[in-house]
């Protein structure tokens, strides 16, 4: 993609690093990538996403906008309570850039559709809430070959990685006692700042991937908000796991 004057511009601090460059940009712009999820993580993810110059976005979302989301989900408002994440996604998206191509799944992610859509990205984002649809998302991306940044957050915490199939674990490694039953979902306590540092993260391993740069896909890295700190625990990709092969 040829950038135009008004993108070399908007992307001109990012053009200015030595890591990016107009080069970079390019590729940039050129990527797509899958979010699943529009919600705590979702939204700072996708903001970031989108102006950084991902050039075309996915998004995935069944839910609609309540009450209880308005500390942490900041692509919404309170006139938005009652409507569909996923359409109000693309709604606030575009106004921050028009040039940006979206495909909405207003719906929830199955293993039918996410073996039938995760093949046509060049990365994805897991901005999931259970463990029983990232389990689905992590073996989509397995299968397809496709780079999966993963993120996870609770009251001050946060934990992410990023998998590269054949390059490191996948969750199935990180989680090889979970069992595919449905799980009871629960409200968890969160506080607003720590998704939006966690999707902010996972953003930034989507640029450095698309770019060329290492990633933190050789293990976990926790966040922990209370100490400002952040440590990364090693983690061997399991024993005949399929993201090895």
């Amino acid at each position: 993609m040829v950038l135009d004057n008004a993108s070399l511009e908007i992307y001109s601090r990012q053009i200015l690093m030595n890591e990016i460059g107009e080069e970079g940009q390019k590729k940039l712009s050129d990527a797509s990538v899958l979010v699943i999820g529009c919600g705590g993580l979702g939204a700072p993810a996708l903001s970031y996403l989108t102006a950084m110059g991902i050039g075309h976005l996915g998004f995935c979302d069944c839910d609609e906008v309540s009450l209880s989301n308005m500390n942490r989900q900041l692509l919404f408002n309170m006139d938005d309570i009652g409507k569909r994440k996923a359409l109000l996604t693309e709604k606030r998206l575009l106004a921050l850039n028009p040039n940006l191509k979206t495909t909405v799944y207003n719906c929830f992610l199955d293993k039918t559709l996410a073996t039938e859509i995760v093949p046509q990205y060049d990365m994805v984002v897991d901005c999931l809430d259970n463990f029983t649809t990232r389990f689905v998302l992590n073996d989509a991306c397995i299968a397809a070959k496709t780079p999966l940044v993963h993120a996870g957050i609770g009251e001050f915490y946060g934990q992410l990685m990023t998998i590269v199939p054949g390059l490191g674990p996948c969750l199935r490694c990180l989680f090889p006692n979970r069992t595919e039953e449905k799980e009871i979902k629960k409200p968890f306590g969160v506080v607003g700042s720590t998704p939006g540092v966690l999707g902010a993260m996972q953003a930034l391993e989507v640029l450095k991937y698309l770019v060329g740069l290492p990633v933190a896909n050789e293990g976990l890295v926790v966040y922990d908000g209370l100490t400002l700190s952040i440590d990364k625990v090693p983690i061997k990709p399991a024993e005949g796991c399929l993201c090895q092969m």
